[in-house]
């Protein structure tokens, strides 16, 4: 007698668990927004994070005169908003626009040997730090190449061009910061991976921006550490998160 409520507890545990295995297995089943492709147009929103650092190339000022013994631009963290449209072309292809509002903090790092302290020890640097935060109106227009749908999973690659416009005029008044032009114009690639949901389509996507732009403003960079620079680029990678 003692047996029974044990052995109704094991016959209702096994009945739970076969319950709840084929109550997943017809969730995987489920081919969510099968229609998906049927449209021609669709919107979207997207957040992203960036890592973003300047590539410096120096010109002969900087080798023969300049006292200043390197210039280097380490990575720095900024932020992407904005929204997607998405233009089916066939079924493999994509025509896509992301308008987009991007906040950059990218920094500069000078180490040199001030001469005009007596005494200077010609092997010791001094080191300076030079932090430039900026808002920028971006606009990639890319072309998307996309795999089979397998039930609720497709991955993609895509690449394009980016135009950018600095917007933050606060900023350029700011005579203590470097000063680099207002406009920058960049080749973008990547990949991604769209998850079919019952409501929206969630897809992460990894990008690679490299600036094509000179940065490098000569006007306003006389007498300055970047007198000694021929080339400022950008150099830009970003996880975004979209969902349309």
């Amino acid at each position: 007698m003692k047996k029974v409520p044990f052995l109704r507890l094991t016959l209702s545990l096994f009945l739970i668990s076969s319950l709840a295995q084929r109550a997943i297995a017809q969730e995987t089943r489920r081919h969510f927004q099968a229609d998906y492709d049927a449209k021609s147009l669709r919107f979207g929103y997207f957040l992203g994070l960036t890592n973003t650092n300047f590539n410096v190339k120096f010109n002969n000022y900087f080798v023969n005169k300049d006292n200043y013994y390197s210039i280097a631009s380490p990575s720095t963290f900024g932020l992407k908003m904005g929204g997607l449209a998405n233009f089916r072309l066939n079924d493999y292809f994509d025509f896509r626009v992301l308008p987009t509002v991007a906040i950059y903090g990218r920094r500069l790092e000078y180490k040199y040997i001030d001469m005009a302290l007596p005494n200077s020890d010609p092997n010791k640097f001094k080191e300076n730090t030079e932090l430039r935060e900026t808002a920028w109106f971006e606009l990639p227009v890319m072309l998307k190449y996309k795999s089979e749908r397998r039930r609720n999973v497709r991955m993609y690659v895509f690449g394009g061009l980016r135009y950018a416009v600095e917007t933050n005029a606060v900023n350029r008044r700011r005579r203590q910061q470097f000063v680099t032009k207002t406009s920058d114009f960049s080749v973008e690639y990547g990949t991604g991976i769209e998850f079919f949901r019952e409501y929206f389509k969630f897809s992460p996507e990894i990008h690679f921006s490299h600036g094509l732009s000179n940065l490098v403003d000569p006007v306003n960079n006389r007498n300055t550490p970047l007198q000694g620079v021929d080339r400022l680029t950008t150099h830009t990678v970003t996880l975004y998160i979209l969902f349309e």
